[in-house]
């Protein structure tokens, strides 16, 4: 084997994500010592060279020799492998430079035209999300993708290293089969970031009683299910021209309970729905899986769910105080962050405490979720404005939680809601309403205004009325 390092690779790759993921790996467990290598004048020359040398060539050239590795010197000659030769005697120079050389072009053609789910894996390239914003933000916006990348190892390509394993409790899957309608509804060169409609029923926050066992507790539904009501909301939003519509969390008896309206009045519903969330079983016996379950839907049609990771434990439910802690009882197997995906949006659905969890909101990041809706179930604010904050300082991105209705006042909050503007004050707010008694049952917010003026709350004769 002429050359050993970036070869292997090569020879042991499936594809060309494959490819360019192994030699990502390779180089994040080297990145202390390429930075300080790139830093010499002669490294970086031999391997800006390799970079350009590899980098022009198309993507379906590169599928080709990975398929038949044989290619590779065929197709670019004996200087591109006296270079690796050099570069190999440092491994894995090797690879960064072939690494950069795929995310100058073949990477950039996959990623514009790929309709596949792309599971992120440590080391994998994955390329930015980007989407100019309103003109009025200006200069007062949050930091741009490549500026706060700019020491990294890709820099200044428009692609950073995911450095999270797909075998964590958690993985991330970047969903692109509705891109360009996921891009179409959340944001136009012409009129920005799209609407978003938090829906707050009312009775939401008025349960059922609570099976208990053993600490534990699970099979929480709505105790005065009115479908019509939600429906009427749902109208309502659409009305007020929102494109993306997010219920509270378990304030559906059943995950699906909203699927059959929803496809019959997909013309008269936002084209993006987030239907809050429920407790659903399946299976028996040991292969059980007890799920806190939300589902989304694109034009009338169920195209991706979120699982709750992270179970909420407390002493009080239904105004019912407990000595020990309950904890929702949820199977712990590995959940998967579904994420739909665009050229200009990743855009994710995060469960009420996941938003608590220590990891979940660096993998939203990481992964590049420019909009986060959060379906909630809270009586405290908790940490959930920092995990929203995350999204519109590093990811220049819009966030909002939709939480439930515990009272005619909104305490704590209705919704709360994130925009990529860098003064603290306009960029978060925990709104709860108007000052209306009772609280509104219905807000629209506008990410492309600074809060807390970007949400409004219109007059609605709905649900008992406002």
């Amino acid at each position: 084997m002429a050359v050993a390092g970036f070869m292997s690779h090569l020879e042991a790759a499936d594809d060309l994500l494959d490819l360019a993921r192994r030699l990502g790996a390779a180089c994040l467990e080297h990145e202390a010592e390429l930075a300080e290598l790139t830093d010499e004048p002669r490294t970086r020359e031999e391997l800006e060279r390799l970079e350009i040398w590899t980098g022009h060539v198309s993507c379906a050239i590169w599928e080709d020799i990975v398929r038949d590795p044989a290619q590779f010197a065929e197709q670019f000659g004996s200087k591109v492998m006296t270079r690796l030769r050099r570069a190999k005697t440092r491994y894995p120079l090797d690879c960064f430079g072939v690494l950069r050389g795929l995310c100058r072009r073949p990477l950039g053609e996959y990623f514009a035209v790929v309709t596949d789910q792309v599971n992120l894996d440590r080391g994998l390239p994955i390329i930015f999300a980007t989407r100019p914003l309103p003109d009025h933000l200006g200069s007062h916006c949050t930091t741009t993708l490549s500026t706060l990348n700019n020491t990294s190892l890709l820099a200044p390509l428009p692609f950073d290293l995911y450095g999270h394993f797909a075998s964590e409790q958690v993985r991330v899957v970047l969903d692109f089969a509705h891109r360009d309608r996921i891009d179409e509804l959340t944001w136009t060169e012409n009129d920005g970031l799209g609407r978003i409609a938090t829906i707050h029923p009312k009775g939401s926050g008025d349960l059922d009683e609570i099976p208990t066992e053993d600490g534990r507790f699970f099979g929480v539904r709505p105790r005065d299910w009115e479908p019509e009501a939600i429906e009427n909301l749902l109208e309502a939003a659409r009305r007020e021209k929102a494109n993306v519509a997010v219920l509270p969390e378990l304030s559906l008896p059943a995950p699906g309970e909203l699927e059959s309206a929803i496809k019959s009045k997909r013309e008269e519903f936002p084209p993006i729905v987030v239907a809050g969330s429920a407790h659903v079983v399946e299976g028996g016996g040991g292969n059980q899986v007890r799920a806190n379950e939300s589902r989304i839907y694109l034009d009338g049609r169920l195209v991706a769910m979120a699982r709750k990771h992270h179970a909420f434990t407390t002493d009080e439910i239904n105004d019912k105080k407990y000595e020990k802690p309950l904890r929702e009882d949820l199977s712990r197997g590995q959940k998967t962050i579904m994420v739909l995906s665009g050229r200009h949006t990743r855009f994710a659905v995060a469960i009420c405490a996941d938003l608590q969890e220590r990891d979940i909101p660096g993998l939203l990041v990481d992964a590049g979720v420019n909009l986060l809706l959060v379906p909630a179930m809270t009586q405290k604010i908790g940490s959930f404005n920092a995990a929203l904050c995350d999204i519109a300082g590093y990811c220049q991105g819009v966030a909002a939680v939709a939480n439930t209705r515990w009272g005619d006042d909104g305490k704590p909050f209705l919704c709360m809601c994130a925009v990529p503007q860098e003064e603290p004050e306009k960029q978060s707010a925990a709104l709860r309403g108007d000052g209306r008694s009772p609280a509104p049952v219905l807000a629209i917010f506008d990410p492309n205004q600074p809060l807390p003026g970007a949400v409004r709350w219109p007059s609605l004769e709905l649900n008992g009325g406002d």
